[in-house]
């Protein structure tokens, strides 16, 4: 099920008051409409009614699109091994594990938008993180000038696509069969690192990567 709240919001322009939408948790399945909010980057988008301000509301959450057997938690750095914690209370409690699930935990709205664009696409987050690691040092041997802070995927047109962030942003087109190709090519080293591990992000590709050099 979804949790929805309304919080009274204060614009920091012209101190107007207004109700926002708080997600406490989003099942894809039930509300679609809030599910494609976030996909297209709206979903904590805040509007004044009275001034036309416009910024973000920051704010955690759980995500959960049961149609692709995945649950992704949105907290601050300092909830993780709490929520990691909770992951594995939660199958105790129900007595089976469903290793068919994909648990994951983020701690940005961005990466909350892009592992929900991963998985409604029927795509693995392990892989892609795996190949957003390798353009992006690619992408800072290149231009060193770029001072690139992050790297998210999408899907745009049907390609798979990077977005760099930074002083340059840039974009890299994912060429056809290199997903396919990475998945295969590190698929015993995935599972390896994947077992329990619900923070999949550049840490956890480079531990991968670094192993595979080390063979």
């Amino acid at each position: 099920m979804s949790r929805r709240f309304t919080e009274t919001i204060t614009c920091p322009k012209c101190n107007n008051t207004q109700g926002f939408d708080v997600w406490y948790s989003l099942n894809a399945d039930i509300d679609p409409d809030a599910k494609e909010q976030l996909l297209n980057g709206t979903l904590f988008g805040y509007r004044c009614e009275k001034c036309g301000y416009e910024s973000n509301v920051d704010y955690g959450m759980l995500y959960h699109d049961m149609t692709n057997m995945a649950m992704v938690y949105y907290v601050h750095e300092s909830e993780i091994e709490e929520t990691k914690k909770g992951f594995i209370d939660t199958n105790d409690m129900m007595g089976i594990e469903m290793p068919e699930y994909k648990k994951r935990i983020v701690t940005n709205r961005n990466a909350l938008r892009e592992k929900a664009v991963i998985f409604d696409n029927g795509l693995d987050d392990r892989p892609i993180e795996i190949i957003k690691l390798l353009y992006d040092v690619k992408a800072m041997q290149d231009n060193p000038d770029a001072k690139i802070s992050a790297v998210y995927f999408i899907v745009k047109d049907g390609e798979y696509v990077l977005e760099f962030l930074g002083d340059t942003p840039m974009v890299a087109t994912i060429p056809s069969g290199l997903y396919e190709r990475i998945a295969n090519d590190y698929a015993e080293r995935i599972e390896l690192f994947s077992k329990n591990e619900c923070v999949i992000d550049r840490a956890w590709a480079r531990k991968v990567i670094r192993k595979s050099k080390s063979e």
